[in-house]
């Protein structure tokens, strides 16, 4: 079904971002929503980022506020946003980073006091994607020593929102910095219960978000790679087409070899996520990782065959190069991959030592 569906909801949502059926694609059925699994999801953003990988980005941050309501908000949250978001009418943006919190979430500064009926919100939330369209944001603070999440509104007093440089890449993204200054919100938009805000439902919003970005990663590579090999085929120098030369088969070779594996980790660990396997995560963070390092190599093997037509700024292949560069950084950066990583590869070979020690019998004999 997804075979079908993915490319159709594409399209719909590259020519009508805000209007279109994949913006709902994890909502559940009755609020409107396709209720797609990981998979499903994950296969909209590759063929989405195909087209536009700052479209995609959209469906990262949408995705992650829908999740976060699916599965930590109140009925009555669920009930108010979830049809709204589903159908387009609301888009959703996620305010996590700031000037001191990157990798490093547990430094944010944006402080919630607690107040009659609510909490009062300060601080500055920066690179919120799409945060210049967004009308609600799920905003993470603390508040003497615990953390919370709370759904802001964009006409919520004391919000104010200024556009974010633009950066190399992704430059569609339309970034936003979130100013909170004095900004009084409900007490009912509190998500979740505070002190579970960045160990429950940050840490859950984060991992769709790298699965998102390690599909949209895969979907660029994918677009790099056809790129790549129709230069090799369509231009010719001494005296044949550029693929007869064997250094260029090897560049070839090599972004078709890092497209197969971002295929196989990214729909490895949708899976993963989808049955619910204890190793999801570690299955998540290295499609990340895996995907954005191909989508770097593809890009770089289209702009090495285009040569100077490729470094035209605003090029396809320039765009390839500036996307592919901003993979390697957002949701978790390929340094802070590798760390998690490597603690999951160190956790999974711990597990399985334990599971294969023989059991012993009541004199400390070893049994079988």
């Amino acid at each position: 079904m997804i075979t079908e569906l993915a490319p159709e909801l594409a399209a719909e949502f590259t020519d009508r971002p805000t209007a279109a059926r994949a913006l709902g694609a994890l909502v559940p059925r009755a609020y409107g929503g396709l209720e797609l699994g990981y998979a499903g999801y994950g296969e909209v953003n590759r063929t989405v980022a195909e087209r536009s990988p700052s479209r995609q980005s959209l469906l990262t941050v949408h995705g992650m506020v829908c999740r976060a309501l699916v599965r930590w908000g109140s009925a009555r949250q669920r009930d108010e946003y979830l049809p709204r978001l589903a159908d387009g009418s609301l888009l959703g943006a996620f305010a996590l980073s700031e000037e001191a919190a990157g990798s490093d979430v547990r430094r944010i500064a944006t402080t919630a006091r607690e107040v009659p009926g609510g909490w009062v919100l300060d601080g500055r939330k920066r690179w919120v994607t799409f945060g210049q369209e967004a009308g609600v944001f799920l905003v993470f603070a603390r508040t003497g020593t615990r953390d919370l999440a709370v759904l802001v509104r964009r006409d919520d007093p004391g919000v104010h929102l200024q556009p974010a440089p633009r950066t190399s890449g992704l430059r569609d993204a339309r970034l936003a910095e979130l100013v909170l200054r004095e900004c009084r919100v409900p007490a009912d938009r509190l998500l979740g219960r505070p002190g579970a805000a960045l160990s429950h439902i940050a840490a859950d919003a984060l991992t769709l978000g790298r699965l998102c970005v390690a599909f949209g990663a895969w979907g660029l590579a994918g677009a790099a790679l056809s790129a790549a090999l129709h230069r090799s085929i369509e231009r010719h120098q001494f005296d044949g087409p550029l693929h007869r030369l064997q250094l260029v088969r090897g560049l070839l070779a090599d972004a078709a070899v890092a497209v197969d594996s971002a295929q196989l980790l990214c729909r490895r660990a949708a899976t993963a996520l989808d049955e619910g396997d204890e190793w999801a995560l570690g299955h998540v963070l290295t499609a990340k990782l895996g995907a954005s390092r191909a989508a770097t190599a593809a890009a770089a093997a289209a702009a090495q065959l285009h040569g100077a037509a490729g470094l035209a700024e605003g090029s396809r292949v320039d765009r390839f190069v500036q996307d592919a560069r901003v993979f390697e950084v957002i949701e978790g950066n390929t340094q802070l991959l590798q760390d998690l990583i490597a603690d999951q590869a160190l956790a999974r070979f711990r597990d399985h030592a334990a599971r294969a020690l023989p059991s012993t019998g009541p004199e400390g004999h070893h049994v079988g």
